[in-house]
């Protein structure tokens, strides 16, 4: 079963990625909007949920797996605790960035999750 799990969540990132990198703004405002929502908090606590069984996965590349999942898990009371300060660096990125620079980052971040899907998908490929 988290043999399953893991393609899946590689499948999700590679595909959400994809996205991101193909429609970088749009990517954007999607977070933005995201993060402005008053169910924020629900973010992090699906980190630390979907995270979670990433770090007990052993198989094939598991090392690269367990980070993925730890970063997940660490990640997530962040957002919990301090998700004013997220909406107010998405804030002030909006307002300070120019278009070039916010595509440049968020497709750095679909890289990142595009190269984290793709060692889950390998995982699942090479058991």
């Amino acid at each position: 079963m988290l043999n399953i799990y893991i393609l899946s969540i590689g499948i999700l990132l590679v595909f959400v990625g994809s996205v991101e990198a193909g429609l970088p703004l749009r990517a954007f405002a999607f977070w933005k909007a995201w993060v402005s929502q008053k169910a924020f908090f629900l973010h992090g606590i699906a980190l630390i949920a979907g995270g979670f069984p990433l770090t007990l996965y052993n198989g094939p590349i598991s090392p690269f797996i367990f980070i993925i999942g730890l970063f997940a898990v660490l990640t997530g009371p962040f957002v919990l605790l301090y998700p004013d300060k997220i909406r107010a660096m998405f804030q002030s990125v909006a307002g300070e960035m120019k278009d070039d620079g916010i595509k440049k980052i968020v497709r750095v971040e679909a890289f990142l999750r595009i190269a984290a899907g793709t060692v889950c998908v390998a995982s699942f490929m090479l058991k």
